[in-house]
């Protein structure tokens, strides 16, 4: 039998490259870094102006997954995001687009914190245009913006707090299954699944609930006051109802109703520019296309360095919400 020279493989090596993308080696970070891509050019040839269109899509969580498509949080992401942008002088506004049923407090508020302290340091104008979905933590998440928008057929609303807590302690007893619990307090143990909830636990829960709710409310006015919304108004609201546009609008929760091209031609109003073209900083095997793609693709992503192989592709945050994770969230959740 003939024996092949391998020497004859060289030049295949170096074509593979051009034929294949290969994944980034697995060590420490596998999110990657960040690239420019542009969703919408500029209608004059000579623009250097640039508008930064950053996507809020999905649940609001604060860190990574460990999926095998190496899903990240809203929080990391904006974070990304933000910290690319400032590295960028072309920038000269931010589009917040936003299609996000909520999440949890904590990364709600987390990111109209990153949002208010990017404002500050850079003085860029920043637009919210709320899509399909802006409830909840979506709208909290808003509340950063210099201006607000919404699609015609925009949900919104559901301004308040939730927590779920299962009990199985029934079930528990029908199967002959006992938790032995050993505790330093009494209260140590709160909401547990395994013990009716008593009225005392019931009040420490509604009191850590009515705080947040609190807060919701002052985040909304301290960004609409000036627009004209009352306390009053927005407690008409602010009963956990989801909403269109035009009720949205009338109680001066948002600014307008625009498609995505009348927003781009105001963030360039409110920028002082003539024209610029609409970028966006995607991740490695990730692709937009135009500014209603997603990128979120299970065939656009590497695995996970050390990542865990998840065939089914299920969000480890969608799974805690909906199985009622001990966790108190700005979410609309039906």
């Amino acid at each position: 039998m003939r024996r092949l020279n391998p020497l004859l493989l060289v030049p295949l090596l170096f074509a593979l490259p051009a034929c294949i993308t290969l994944p980034p080696l697995g060590i420490g970070n596998d999110r990657g870094r960040l690239s420019m891509e542009v969703v919408r050019p500029a209608e004059h040839w000579m623009t250097h102006d640039q508008i930064l269109m950053i996507p809020l899509d999905g649940l609001v969580r604060e860190g990574d997954t460990s999926t095998y498509f190496g899903e990240v949080g809203m929080l990391v992401e904006l974070k990304d995001r933000l910290l690319a942008a400032e590295r960028n002088r072309r920038i000269k506004a931010i589009v917040l687009r936003i299609d996000s049923p909520g999440g949890t407090v904590t990364a709600a508020d987390l990111i109209h914190q990153e949002l208010e302290r990017f404002k500050e340091r850079t003085g860029l104008p920043v637009i919210a245009h709320l899509n399909a979905t802006a409830a909840s933590g979506g709208l909290y998440i808003a509340m950063a913006a210099d201006e607000i928008y919404a699609l015609p057929t925009t949900l919104t609303g559901s301004i308040g707090v939730i927590v779920t807590l299962p009990k199985v302690h029934k079930l528990a007893d029908k199967i002959g299954f006992e938790m032995t619990v050993v505790k330093s307090g009494e209260n140590k143990d709160l909401g547990s699944p395994w013990q009716p909830m008593s009225p005392a636990e019931r009040a420490i829960f509604q009191n850590i609930i009515d705080n947040y709710y609190a807060r919701f409310l002052d985040v909304i006015l301290a960004s609409r006051a000036p627009r004209g919304m009352t306390e009053e108004g927005l407690r008409a609201l602010a009963d956990g109802r989801v909403f269109g546009p035009e009720t949205a609008l009338e109680a001066k929760l948002i600014d307008g109703i625009l498609y995505p091209d009348a927003v781009f031609d105001r963030a360039e109003e409110l920028a002082s520019i003539a024209d610029a073209e609409i970028i966006t900083y995607e991740y490695p095997y990730t692709w937009r296309g135009n500014i209603y793609a997603r990128s979120d693709s299970p065939n656009a992503r590497p695995p996970a360095a050390g990542g865990d192989l998840n065939l089914i592709k299920l969000e480890l945050g969608q799974i805690e919400s909906l199985l009622g994770a001990s966790r108190f969230h700005y979410l609309w959740l039906p």
